[in-house]
């Protein structure tokens, strides 16, 4: 599986402290909006199983890009309130029924 994480610049290097996930790929965006934001996320987003927009994390600039592009290719996107990495897979672990660890 997947997943786009969108919002929040730590993600990514905790998630490498935390030792290789279960059949998991990670792909992080930190919810900053760039230059050509919306095709960033473009690229990030469309090989994905879902998109995960971290609310707490996220500019509105980005989070409507990333729902934009969530559409354009059909993905599943959830909300996250918490800001930690083992919060928002934990809420993937229950929405999906599969270990992330």
């Amino acid at each position: 599986m997947k997943l786009a994480i969108i919002g929040g610049y730590n993600f990514e290097r905790h998630s490498k402290s935390m030792g290789k996930l279960k059949n998991i790929e990670l792909r992080f965006h930190d919810g900053v909006p760039k230059k050509n934001n919306k095709k960033v996320l473009e690229n990030l987003i469309k090989d994905t199983d879902c998109v995960i927009i971290v609310q707490m994390v996220c500019s509105h600039s980005s989070m409507w890009d990333a729902k934009d592009v969530a559409r354009k290719y059909n993905k599943k996107i959830y909300y996250s309130q918490a800001k930690g990495l083992a919060s928002v897979l934990t809420m993937i672990e229950k929405e999906h029924g599969i270990r992330t660890a």
